[in-house]
């Protein structure tokens, strides 16, 4: 896995449109299946180039796989850096009802990434193409952020809306701290504490 080239960032989009397709989060945002299909592109693109101005954005050789990190050095997310990052396209992209479903959603998450103090790795996305699932893509990918924020000693922090990502993730040493409903659909904080390398947790 390196750090994702300038010249994959087409390709990575496509992996991550194709990864959230039937994700839940996408089909909150999106509820109509054509719609969504046409999202999934652009959206995915902002992220990468938020991802990519101010975190860490990993891929594997054809970035058939691709996950998106923000890390403590680059600051918070904040409305400005998403404007800059291209989604200032956003009511253009999902219209007036998208646009409250993705308010709804933002807010619904908010208590739960507040819960994590001071800094933290975020997990804002991590996709495989379909064809490439099944492989440890995704783990290796997960295991980048947080092996860095063990070393840093500071815990990692996500959002998902899919059930079986719960347990996905819980093998990765990530905690339940917190879930609502948004439009039908189920969105959970989650949150892995530090580990020092002997696999314990740390002071």
């Amino acid at each position: 896995m390196e750090p994702l080239r300038p010249d994959q960032q087409r390709a990575a989009t496509l992996t991550l449109a194709e990864a959230f397709a039937t994700d839940a989060l996408l089909e909150l945002l999106a509820p109509d299946p054509a719609r969504r299909v046409k999202l999934g592109p652009p959206m995915m693109s902002v992220l990468l180039a938020y991802g990519m101005r101010y975190g860490r954005v990993w891929a594997n050789d054809d970035a058939s796989a691709v996950a998106i990190w923000l890390h403590p050095e680059g600051g918070p997310m904040t409305t400005p850096r998403m404007l800059r990052a291209g989604m200032w396209r956003a009511p253009f992209m999902l219209g007036l009802d998208g646009m409250g479903r993705m308010s709804k959603a933002m807010s619904a998450t908010e208590g739960f990434h507040k819960q994590v103090e001071g800094p933290h790795w975020y997990l804002m996305t991590v996709g495989t193409r379909t064809a490439r699932q099944g492989q440890g893509l995704g783990s290796k990918l997960v295991e980048l952020g947080t092996s860095r924020a063990d070393d840093a000693g500071v815990p990692c922090y996500l959002e998902t809306g899919t059930d079986s990502n719960i347990a996905f993730y819980r093998k990765r040493g990530f905690e339940v701290i917190g879930q609502t409903d948004c439009y039908g659909h189920t969105l959970t904080g989650m949150v892995r504490p530090p580990r020092t390398p002997a696999g314990g947790r740390a002071a």
